[in-house]
């Protein structure tokens, strides 16, 4: 399961019909990771939206939620087991190319010119 999910997930990040210019993947791994593991998806969803709640960067949510996505299915995997290591390795990866997709959202947020979430349309940039 994880092997094709790591193919969906890149499927989805670098589609071949549409020259390998794809999504960033963080919807496409919510629906991987709650295949597999729906407590820690579930987990990192609510990580996502604290964090997109407190700071106002969506794209900060998402790497938040993609960095913490393998020790949270370490250790929601199973009570007293240990996921496989293709799904620890798998997630690691998983996490590598979220993380990877949104390189220039994080040059953005360094540089200060990310923009904000916000709920109203008429509100100015902050």
């Amino acid at each position: 399961m994880m092997i094709a999910g790591l193919a969906v997930l890149l499927g989805h990040c670098f589609p071949v019909w549409l020259g390998f210019k794809g999504g960033k993947g963080v919807a496409t791994a919510l629906g991987v990771f709650l295949a597999l593991c729906a407590p820690a998806a579930l987990s990192a969803l609510a990580l996502f939206g604290l964090v997109a709640a407190y700071w106002k960067y969506v794209s900060l949510g998402s790497v938040a939620a993609a960095a913490a996505m393998p020790l949270l299915i370490y250790f929601l995997w199973a009570p007293h087991h240990a996921p496989p290591t293709v799904i620890i390795f798998g997630t690691m990866a998983a996490a590598l190319l979220i993380i990877y997709k949104h390189d220039a959202n994080l040059q953005r947020l360094v540089e200060g010119v990310e923009p904000k979430f916000t709920l109203s349309k008429d509100s100015k940039p902050e």
